[in-house]
C-alpha cells in the first residue's frame, strides 16, 4: 500500500493496529452457507494490514529518537507511554524553575487535539493567564519543531523504501 505522505501512512498504521482483526459479526457471517468466500483480488487481508501497520511502525521506531518516537505514541497512537518523556522534554525547554507534570501534559493534549482550555492549564501550573499562554505557547513551538523533525526524518525513509506515491502519482490522483 502507497501513502501521500508519513501522516497519512502513521494515521493508517495506528488506525489498523487499534481495529481487531476479526470482529464478531464476520465470525458469524463465516458460519453460514455464504461465509466461505474470500478477500477479493488484489486486495489486502486484514492479517497483511496489521503487518504492514506493524512494519510501518517498527520503520519509526528503528529510525527515530526517543523524543521523536514519543510524539509519535501520543499523537498518533492516543497512548499515554510517550507523556513522560514528551514532559520532560517540554520541561526542559521552559527553562527553570519547577513546573506542573499534569500541567505540562495538558498542554500536549491540547496540542494533540483534545478539547483543554487556558484556564485549566493556568490552575494546573498554578500562575496567571499570561505566564500560562507563554508556556503553552513555548510548549506548542517545541511540540511543533518536534512535529517538523520527525515528518522529515520519515518522509526520507518511507520513500527510500517505496512506501510512499511519487510526486507524478499524486497530481495524477
Amino acid at each position: 500500500m502507497k501513502f501521500n505522505n508519513p501522516r497519512h501512512a502513521l494515521r493508517w498504521a495506528y488506525e489498523t493496529i487499534n481495529t481487531p482483526i476479526i470482529k464478531i459479526s464476520s465470525v458469524n457471517a463465516m458460519r453460514g452457507p455464504d461465509g466461505a468466500g474470500g478477500v477479493p483480488e488484489g486486495e489486502l487481508t486484514p492479517y497483511d494490514r496489521h503487518a504492514q501497520a506493524a512494519l510501518i511502525v517498527s520503520l519509526c521506531e528503528r529510525a527515530l529518537p526517543a523524543v521523536y518516537m514519543a510524539y509519535i505514541r501520543v499523537q498518533f497512537g492516543r497512548e499515554a507511554g510517550g507523556f513522560h518523556l514528551l514532559a520532560r522534554h517540554l520541561a526542559a525547554n521552559f527553562g527553570t524553575g519547577l513546573h506542573s507534570r499534569r500541567g505540562i501534559e495538558q498542554i500536549i493534549r491540547a496540542y494533540c487535539g483534545e478539547k483543554i482550555g487556558l484556564r485549566e492549564i493556568r490552575k494546573c501550573m498554578a500562575c496567571g493567564t499570561l505566564k500560562a499562554a507563554a508556556l503553552r505557547n513555548g510548549g506548542y513551538d517545541a511540540l511543533d519543531l518536534i512535529h517538523v523533525q520527525t515528518m522529515d526524518i520519515l518522509e526520507r525513509e518511507m520513500h527510500s523504501r517505496g512506501l510512499l506515491r511519487t510526486a507524478d502519482a499524486l497530481e495524477r490522483a
